[in-house]
């Protein structure tokens, strides 16, 4: 004889050791999904703010505006989401939009939307172009050689 327990969700009668019914489990999954995707976005948001308000509001504004979407997006496309840096051994995907002339400069800023001036890159090769920016960390456990022969 097994034991039966109410299902929390629909008050259904099932069998022990099974959470909801058949019915309610697949609703109460898309549900935990939903949430889960609503944290991340949330997190992201939030991981968004923290770095933008390190930033100039003319620049986040910039890249918040629809030109300047409509323009990276044309030119990954064009560019069939090749990185266009050519760095050596590159082979990923282009996922983000490079200013050649820097859009902090004057002459830069005037060229922000000039074709001519944007290139398709990797993540990892957008990185590279700017390594004020981001800096690689050591490995811990690692001595770099050229540092201490300096």
């Amino acid at each position: 004889m097994s034991l039966y327990k109410a299902c929390p969700r629909c008050k259904r009668l099932i069998p022990q050791g099974l959470q909801y019914c058949e019915v309610c489990a697949p609703i109460v999954e898309q549900n935990r999904q939903a949430l889960k995707e609503h944290r991340a976005e949330c997190l992201r948001r939030k991981r968004n703010s923290r770095y933008n308000s390190k930033r100039d509001p003319k620049y986040t504004t910039f890249y918040a505006s629809k030109p300047w979407k409509m323009t990276s997006r044309k030119k990954l496309e064009d560019a069939g989401y090749k990185c266009e840096a050519k760095l050596e051994g590159c082979t990923k995907l282009a996922v983000e939009v490079h200013h050649i002339k820097p859009i902090q400069t004057p002459e830069g800023w005037d060229l922000r939307l000039e074709w001519t001036n944007l290139e398709a890159v990797c993540t990892s090769c957008h990185n590279h172009r700017h390594p004020e920016k981001y800096k690689q960390k050591d490995e811990p456990g690692v001595i770099d050689i050229r540092k201490l022969l300096r």
